[in-house]
């Protein structure tokens, strides 16, 4: 395998950082007392002596649930959540090592990831991509296509992942009807630890991990912490390999006993090698090749770098309100240089088709403000809650592609080139230009009209500009919307809530009318209903709900303009899911999900009638389970194993369609607790060695091969 190198663009502010935290939390005194209330559900009681506990954490908890989640406008418990919610805790991702987001998302209810090659990847819900992520509640869109968010989250990183499944208006305004996923950062703690993690597996994959927090002072009144990833790891397909360096540093300081300012900035550095996957024969059937094939060339190559900037204070008011100030900024940029992309299908005799050569570059820059104000109020005699903030977007990418001379080449499904000459990229690119504003007003009160039974009422009323280049043609567009948001709570008992919730749904769109102008956005609604559980004191968790999104003003083909669209079309998408997480018996864990799925093109020029999204399976199943033989979580063995089962797939091309039939692939863990300081485990993964397609898109291209068996081997050292 070729040896990547690398840029080395590390901040001075990210290392500055590392180096106090690193240094001065492994010599501080942590005689930090914490104390909180029993009601973990009012924030009103919760005091603490030199650090705020962060609501909802699950570092250290051992647990594979939790009832508290930070991805709707306020940390609220999942109970009380009138949407489909899921929590993947710190001690799951450690117990599955999970490294990527990409991996964490494979394990969720509902969830299907597709991949594009190396680090890249495109995440559905409901069947829809999700363009939009939180991070620690604040909205980051991916832009552009799936080779842009290449590598852009390292769960070691993360205390936990949220994701909500459906349309999230009131939180981001403008986005897909999926979902969102809410990166929830580890926080610096007062009370000092330090580890080292190293692993080591299949496919020369190796990577290390330092985490250092602790008080910076002695009375724990200012913290810190650092996390430092260096990965690099071949692949199960020939010639390809990724590198990534990721540092990561906060600050948090308590300016009183009511107000924390935290700060922070992530940085990442990396290097892989993209690839397009396979074309399909002739008639639309999958390759039977070997799945190490790879079609590039050994100078195809992509960078990246990026660093994200955060500033947060929170000041806790004396009627157990909270008003919250953020600020956030994301750089990026990356460069991509390959010959992978194939422009024909491959004949099935002779292996014969053809490439394309090609290089893109991206920036982006994305800045984000928000005020937030938390209260709660009386009303006729009952208590009850409110929530109002503004939000502040600002985001602009910029994109130059350009082919190579020659632009198409010759290659062999059967018997690949790999060491052809690199082109010269230098004749005129292609560019195209994106930016969008958008200014947000919301507000949501929840009203406990009875001790049972809770309606909450809400909406974002969004303000959005946007300007494109493409081709030489520029476009602009601007608008405002208004995003309703309804949620009813009825309290069964002590343990389970009925709930159902409508949400509103609003997307600009690129499709241009016979005027010149954009179409209107698109409009829609999804109506949910479900159950909630809550069991053992919290311990253990589920939901089962049913829902229907309704998508209208789709682009459809104008019949009297070729050429031109009408917002006129019409999708759905409905299903059933159901979510268990928690602790079934003492040392025995586990975390269950299935998700039926149906989308369909209501109204559409070309596809009426047919599937809206036919990569997201109808039947979509995830089983991870974990026992500990001992009562103390820091000795002596534990076991786990999972299964991950999906329903069929397929895409189609024209008259074309390529089929990849339902399949089942299973893991497993086997971890020792040597020490109360020394921790060794071993995960493998598709254990039968299943042999499938894990994402087919066309058929010259975006086929690919899921990973065969493979096996992690990690060791972590707390001191």
């Amino acid at each position: 395998m070729n040896q990547p190198t690398f840029r080395k663009r590390w901040l001075t502010a990210a290392i500055a950082v590392a180096v106090y935290s690193t240094s001065s939390a492994v010599l501080a005194q942590s005689n930090t007392n914490l104390s909180t209330d029993s009601d973990a559900s009012d924030l009103s009681t919760l005091t603490v002596t030199g650090e705020r506990l962060p609501y909802g954490m699950t570092e250290n908890s051992n647990s594979y649930t939790s009832e508290s989640a930070n991805i709707g406008l306020v940390s609220q418990s999942v109970q009380e959540t009138p949407q489909s919610v899921s929590v993947v805790t710190r001690e799951r991702l450690d117990d599955q090592g999970t490294t990527s987001l990409s991996e964490a998302m494979r394990n969720v209810t509902g969830i299907t990831v597709n991949d594009y090659g190396g680090n890249q990847y495109v995440i559905k819900a409901r069947g829809y991509n999700i363009d939009y992520f939180l991070v620690d509640g604040s909205p980051v869109k991916d832009v552009g296509s799936a080779w842009q968010s290449a590598g852009m989250f390292d769960t070691s990183l993360l205390d936990r992942i949220e994701v909500l499944r459906g349309p999230a208006g009131i939180l981001q305004g403008s986005g897909e009807p999926s979902g969102t996923i809410n990166l929830v950062r580890k926080r610096a703690l007062a009370e000092s630890q330090a580890s080292v993690t190293l692993s080591a597996g299949t496919d020369d994959a190796y990577r290390g991990v330092v985490d250092v927090t602790g008080a910076l002072d002695s009375k724990g009144r200012v913290r810190g912490r650092f996390v430092g990833i260096y990965d690099d790891r071949g692949s199960f397909i020939d010639h390809v390999y990724s590198e990534n360096k990721v540092g990561y540093g906060t600050l948090e300081f308590d300016l009183s006993p009511e107000t924390t300012l935290s700060m922070g900035v992530t940085v990442q550095d990396e290097e892989f090698r993209p690839h397009s996957g396979l074309p399909t024969y002739n008639d639309g059937t999958l390759p039977n090749v070997d799945r190490s094939t790879y079609l590039g060339s050994n100078w195809d190559k992509q960078t990246g770098d990026s660093q994200r900037y955060f500033l947060e204070l929170e000041h806790r008011l004396a009627n157990g309100g909270e008003l919250t100030l953020k600020a956030n900024r994301l750089d990026r940029d990356a460069s991509q240089i390959k010959s992978s992309e194939g422009v024909l299908t491959a004949d099935q005799n002779s292996g014969d088709f053809a490439i394309r050569q090609i290089a893109f570059d991206m920036e982006q820059q994305d800045d984000y403000l928000e005020a937030q104000l938390r209260t709660p109020f009386k009303l006729f005699d009952a208590s009850h809650e409110a929530v109002f903030g503004a939000s502040y977007q600002d985001r602009w990418q910029t994109s130059n592609w350009v082919y190579g001379a020659p632009q198409y080449l010759p290659q062999n499904l059967f018997d690949p080139v790999y060491d052809r000459a690199e082109p010269d990229f230098d004749v005129s690119p292609g560019r195209s230009a994106y930016s969008i504003k958008q200014y947000a007003a919301y507000g949501q009160a929840r009203f406990n009209i009875v001790d049972d039974f809770t309606v909450a009422l809400g909406g974002r009323f969004n303000r959005w500009e946007t300007n494109n280049f493409f081709g030489g043609n520029a476009s602009s567009d601007d608008g405002t919307e208004f995003l309703p948001y309804a949620g009813l709570i009825y309290r069964l008992n002590e343990e389970l809530n009925l709930y159902t919730s409508y949400t509103g749904i609003f997307q600009p769109q690129t499709a241009m009318a016979n005027n010149g102008d954009l179409i209107d956005p698109r409009e829609g609604e999804q109506y949910e209903a479900g159950i909630k559980g809550s069991h053992f004191g919290g311990d253990l968790n589920w939901h089962a709900a049913v829902f229907r999104i309704e998508d209208t003003n789709r682009a459809y083909t104008d019949p009297n303009n070729p050429g031109f669209s009408i917002p006129i079309g019409e999708a759905k998408s409905e299903g059933f899911e159901l979510e268990v997480s928690g602790q079934l018996l003492p040392r025995w864990d586990i975390s269950a999900g299935y998700a039926y799925t149906q989308t369909e093109f209501v109204r559409d020029a070309n596809s009426e009638g047919l599937t809206l999204s036919p990569d997201t399976p109808e039947h979509n199943f995830n089983l991870w389970s974990r026992y500990r033989f001992s009562d103390n979580p820091n000795q002596g063995w534990r076991l786990g194993a999972g299964l991950n089962t999906v329903s069929s797939i397929y895409a189609e091309s024209g008259d074309t369609r390529i089929d990849q039939g339902g399949y089942t692939t299973v893991s497993a863990l086997i971890g020792y607790r040597v020490s109360e300081n020394l921790d060794i485990s071993l995960n493998g993964n598709n254990l039968t060695d299943k042999e499938y397609y894990s994402t087919v898109q066309g058929i010259t291209r975006h086929n690919y091969y899921g990973a065969p068996r493979n096996f992690m081997v990690s060791m972590k050292y707390d001191f």
